[in-house]
């Protein structure tokens, strides 16, 4: 998926999907200023707010130069009313090795975006990416308090979900089905 694939959420926003490049890192610092503090802590699993700008930036540079064996990252943008094109949705997957079948999934939405099947699609759209390259399972670690993000994976109707809880996070692992 090099090129531009574009989604319609349910409210009927236009937005562009393609992969995430190496200079992108601009593109994630303005998402993750877009997101709520409580976004923020669901998706990374702390709070945020002391991080420095120069730990943000340096985040977002290692997250935008990926080696494509082993980490895709798809970018959902929209073109906003300034004429820039800002992130809404991010979704990635790491795998360990290049033989690994198993790769560790993550997704964040920008608050605004969220409830509007965005991040179902980013989903769904990166396991096509990974299925590709020979991957089999997501796993991934989420908040327990992170409804949100369960309930899209019961939607899901993933058969043979494997989940554990630790310490106020569940585990989950699920195999990559065809869409």
């Amino acid at each position: 998926m090099e090129n531009f694939a574009e989604f319609v959420t349910r409210s009927g926003d236009k937005v562009q999907l393609r992969l995430v490049k190496k200079g992108d890192a601009d593109l994630l610092i303005d998402l993750f200023n877009r997101l709520s503090p409580e976004s923020k802590r669901l998706r990374f699993h702390l709070y945020t707010t002391k991080i420095s700008e120069q730990r943000i930036r340096m985040e977002a540079e290692k997250l935008s130069d990926l080696d494509p064996q082993c980490q895709r990252a798809l970018v959902a943008t929209i073109t906003e009313a300034d004429g820039q094109e800002h992130a809404v949705g991010v979704a990635r997957f790491a795998r360990a090795s290049v033989n690994a079948t198993e790769a560790e999934v993550a997704v964040v939405v920008r608050d605004d975006f969220q409830r509007r099947g965005l991040g179902k699609h980013l989903l769904q759209t990166l396991a096509d990416e990974a299925r590709a390259l020979g991957i089999t399972h997501f796993s991934a670690w989420v908040m327990a308090d992170n409804y949100r993000l369960m309930k899209l994976i019961r939607g899901m109707e993933i058969k043979d979900l494997e989940s554990e809880t630790r310490y106020g996070e569940i585990k989950i692992r699920a195999p990559i089905l065809e869409n």
